[in-house]
């Protein structure tokens, strides 16, 4: 493998590092809401259920769609690696 793959692989290897970060970030996102949810549900606040049901829909969207982008990089960075 050339010194240009290689670096080219170790940028892809930090991008999918960030982008894991990012997933991790936004599955903790979606265990706080939950938490928050369990513990609203003596107080009954139909707005901020309503607002979190908002912000639990986003972020698991947001989940997926990283999930997704993360899945696809890796087999472009394996393809070149493959290649090399």
């Amino acid at each position: 493998m050339d010194d240009k793959t290689r670096k080219r692989i170790d940028t892809m290897n930090a991008v999918l590092v960030k982008m894991e970060d990012i997933k991790n970030s936004q599955q903790s996102l979606i265990e706080k809401v939950g938490q928050v949810e369990v513990a609203l549900f003596d107080i009954k606040s139909e707005t901020l259920d309503a607002e979190l049901e908002k912000v639990m829909t986003n972020a698991s969207k947001s989940f997926d769609i990283i999930k997704d982008a993360i899945e696809a990089f890796e087999m472009k960075r394996n393809r070149i690696e493959n290649e090399a």
